[in-house]
């Protein structure tokens, strides 16, 4: 089946359909153009390096680069149910995946969600001390976000590591093939790679809107003189009926680690209120946390959401455990002489 993908800014979906229909913020008469081939979606094997797809949600080009078995803890609510918080554990497999640059500013959240810790100037390295690195286009995506698709016509993946990943080669039907190049592989199926694969994954869903939380350990760092635990999270919102708009008005969260308690409060998120309606039905953002200890934290919160109507109402933020004792490897996700 032959894929077709509008292009244009303001996309918010997309069909795969013999007939597209797409929407857009604009009433602009859109441009189609044929972009390749879609694959059969399996749930029995997790993608390779290499696959290029499209984001089911967020409507963005990507390529694969790792994937991770991880632990998935979804609530199911359900109201009028004896069910109503039936909690269930799954192993599912979830991807690091580079996005295509000309998809970052219509994709619907901010471009810097990951992160990791790298070892700081040598005059301050003396004392244990880190940085915080930022790595733009790059996103952590579950098995059901990717719709695989092979190119047609040349790969044109516009990223900054694409060319020190990938290898991408001609098959001579019109068609290209990536894949990771061979002397790579193995960086990127180490298992202790703990600040790419994430540690756990919640799931929670209150009046058809779900909230996914992903966590990552990124390692200890020394902060103020004092050994601290850094963590980062990946919060996604999504609305399962986008035809009910809804704002997400403020957001609450409760920090607690070996008796201390800490909560976080504002409006919005990452300075923003965002809209999730049929035009953008889901928005993330990142953040990161510092615990003294690797056990015994929790996280836990709740977003105030206003209906078009004016109503409030609050949809909770999982519960989530930050525990680690493993050993990370801090190596940069694509040195200069990778390729």
């Amino acid at each position: 089946m032959k894929l077709r993908h509008v292009i244009q800014n303001g996309i918010r979906s997309f069909s795969t359909g013999r007939i597209v229909f797409s929407r857009f913020r604009s009433a602009t008469t859109p441009t189609l153009k044929e972009i390749g081939l879609l694959l059969p979606s399996t749930n029995a094997a997790p993608f390779e390096a290499g696959q290029i797809f499209i984001h089911r949600t967020f409507a963005y080009k990507g390529v694969v680069v790792c994937s991770f078995p991880c632990r998935l803890h979804e609530k199911r609510s359900q109201q009028n149910s004896e069910n109503f918080s039936e909690k269930h554990l799954t192993t599912r497999d979830f991807y690091q995946v580079l996005i295509h640059r000309h998809d970052w500013s219509h994709m619907g959240f901010p471009v810097d969600i990951t992160s990791y810790l790298v070892d700081a100037p040598m005059e301050n390295k003396r004392h244990g001390q880190k940085m915080l690195t930022l790595i733009n286009g790059m996103d952590c995506v579950s098995h059901e976000d990717i719709i695989p698709f092979t190119p047609a016509g040349g790969v044109n993946f516009d990223h900054d590591l694409f060319d020190h990943i990938f290898n991408a080669a001609h098959d001579g039907s019109g068609l290209y093939n990536v894949a990771m190049k061979p002397e790579l592989v193995e960086r990127y199926t180490n298992s202790n790679r703990s600040w790419l694969g994430p540690r756990d994954v919640y799931r929670e869903r209150t009046e058809n809107i779900e909230v996914t939380v992903m966590t990552f350990y990124l390692g200890a760092n020394m902060v103020g003189g004092q050994q601290q635990h850094m963590w980062r999270y990946v919060i996604r919102i999504e609305n399962k009926k986008p035809e009910q708009g809804v704002i997400l008005r403020e957001r609450t969260l409760k920090v607690y680690s070996l008796n201390n308690m800490n909560q976080m409060h504002g409006h919005g998120v990452v300075g923003k209120q965002p809209e999730l309606n049929a035009a953008t039905p889901a928005f993330q953002f990142s953040s990161t946390l510092e615990l003294k200890h690797t056990k015994g934290g929790h996280m836990w919160g709740r977003f105030k959401m206003e209906r078009e109507n004016g109503v409030l109402f609050d949809v909770h933020i999982p519960t989530i455990v930050f525990e680690s004792t493993e050993e990370i490897n801090e190596t940069p996700i694509a040195a200069p002489d990778a390729a």
